[in-house]
């Protein structure tokens, strides 16, 4: 038992460390401290699967997972650094193989739920199930940092490329296409072991019609999003190259001439603030003016994509309505500004 108790103390050091996070290398195992005694404390021999439900079980990474065969003999080591790691070994591991796992892993859910674990195919499902619940997390909650952009995907063209998403961590969503804003839902599921994001947008015909589905992702990353149905792909990415600052619309001036830039007024629509006296699911459209009159009154509009500003900075005056029968929200101010820049 000495053997034993050393070479626990061994391991229960080498996991407080690994919860560093640091690389680590496969362990060298002292087949001498490692004897039959101890194979059998370490040792699970896999169950047929259970038709249960299993709850999700986060395990902190990085840590080693040996493997013995069916006498019991080490046959593998192997350092797992996430939970994709950790599925693989599973799925690999013959149904006469054990690794180095004890069950029952039971505990107490923050709802007050009992869990428990008693086989290497509910621990793989359970660990699947957290990647769910992360990947679920990304997808509603890190896509707030900037807008997702409609790119172009070869073979599949579609009107809305350039188009922006603005993502809110209550699952809503703002579509800014053009000089107008839409609004809905984003939501993320899954069926089976596939992710799914389900958008729902209003009040109009064409964006509804192209947007409206149950959407399969393919692709997920920080940065992007492939997904597909019956008709379509698309593929959204991440643009943070817009940034909203008290600033406010910088555009690098054109070359020669100092102090004058082109604004693309539209695009700098996700940084205007939606008026809070908005119905929530209307669709609204910005337009641009010289005067406030001009914008209380709804003539002489910029042109809302090539604009040259006459003086810097210049103050540009936003009128805010419905699109369905133009009903004035508010009128707001943006400052524009041609700023230098390194290479032009």
């Amino acid at each position: 038992m000495k053997k034993i108790v050393y070479f626990l103390s061994l391991l229960l050091a080498f996991v407080f460390i690994s919860c560093e996070n640091e690389p680590i290398n496969p362990a060298q195992i002292n087949h001498d401290i490692v004897d039959e005694e101890l194979f059998t404390y370490l040792t699970l021999i896999t169950d047929d699967p259970i038709e249960v439900s299993i709850n999700c079980i986060e395990f902190n990474y990085s840590f080693t997972i040996f493997s013995f065969d069916e006498n019991l003999d080490l046959v593998d080591t192997r350092a797992v650094f996430n939970n994709e790691d950790f599925i693989a070994l599973l799925e690999a591991l013959p149904e006469t193989h054990s690794i180095s796992v004890n069950y029952p892993i039971s505990g107490t859910l923050d709802s007050g739920e009992l869990i428990e674990v008693n086989t290497n195919e509910e621990l793989k499902e359970a660990i699947k199930n957290c990647s769910k619940e992360e990947r679920k997390r990304r997808c509603n909650n890190t896509l707030v940092e900037c807008p997702m952009k409609v790119s172009p995907v070869p073979g599949s063209p579609n009107d809305f490329e350039g188009a922006t998403f603005e993502v809110n961590r209550n699952g809503t969503v703002q579509f800014h296409y053009e000089n107008s804003v839409f609004f809905g839902t984003w939501v993320t599921l899954y069926i089976g072991d596939d992710l799914f994001l389900n958008i729902d947008v209003n009040d109009d015909a064409e964006v509804e019609g192209f947007w409206d589905f149950n959407w399969e992702v393919g692709v997920f990353s920080e940065q992007q999003i492939f997904m597909a149905n019956d008709t379509h792909s698309v593929l959204l990415e991440k643009d943070c190259s817009l940034p909203c600052t008290e600033e406010g619309y910088q555009v690098c001036e054109l070359e020669d001439m100092p102090g004058v830039a082109n604004f693309n007024l539209q695009r700098y629509t996700p940084c205007i603030a939606v008026p809070a006296t908005h119905d929530v699911v209307s669709s609204i459209t910005y337009s641009f003016f010289l005067t406030e009159d001009d914008a209380l009154t709804n003539t002489n509009a910029l042109n809302p994509t090539n604009y040259t500003n006459v003086e810097n900075p210049q103050t540009i005056f936003v009128r805010i309505a419905y699109t369905s029968n133009d009903e004035l929200l508010e009128t707001t101010q943006i400052q524009i500004e041609a700023v230098p820049c390194t290479g032009g």
